[in-house]
């Protein structure tokens, strides 16, 4: 270990590190749109020279290996053979075709959904398990967060980033 230390140079006395300081106060990163602007980019520039490539060599790899399974090694009385493989297909979409046009006639312009009941404050309390007032709140508050134990109970209200407010049961 300490011939890895002298012969790499490690530093282990982080004082000693020259970094710049933006690496630890995130404030001093400045234009960080530009950052991101940036690495959207690079993953376009990305995409964009090796994903035809890669897709390529996978549809090459495949390609050979389809081949040797249907033409090479297959028989003309065997399961895999092409011409099953065809009529496998062709039933498959068939039978999609079929069921997409039955649920087409059942469902065409028939709306079945209909508007939930409206609720007031009192069955809303009463569902939360909470007071009338909290529900209240919690439908004027620009922001709202609902705390729950395990057991799914309600414990804690948080309004606006400001209260929190403990739940009794």
């Amino acid at each position: 270990m300490t011939n890895l230390n002298k012969k790499y140079n490690l530093i282990k006395d982080e004082s000693k590190l020259q970094l710049p300081e933006y690496i630890d106060r995130p404030e001093y990163v400045r234009n960080k749109s530009m950052g991101y602007s940036l690495q959207i980019v690079g993953w376009f520039i990305f995409m964009w020279l090796f994903m035809p490539l890669l897709t390529v060599f996978f549809w090459w790899v495949e390609g050979k290996t389809i081949y040797q399974q249907m033409v090479v090694q297959a028989t003309p009385d065997s399961q895999l053979s092409l011409m099953n493989m065809i009529v496998m297909i062709v039933i498959f979409i068939g039978v999609l075709l079929l069921w997409a046009t039955y649920n087409w006639i059942r469902f065409y312009n028939r709306e079945r959904r209909s508007t939930p009941l409206a609720i007031d404050e009192h069955q809303l309390a009463l569902s939360f398990k909470v007071n009338k007032t909290d529900i209240l709140n919690m439908q004027q508050a620009k922001n709202l967060t609902l705390y729950y134990d395990n057991k799914g109970k309600l414990e804690f209200i948080e309004l606006n980033h400001q209260l929190k407010k403990r739940i009794s049961a």
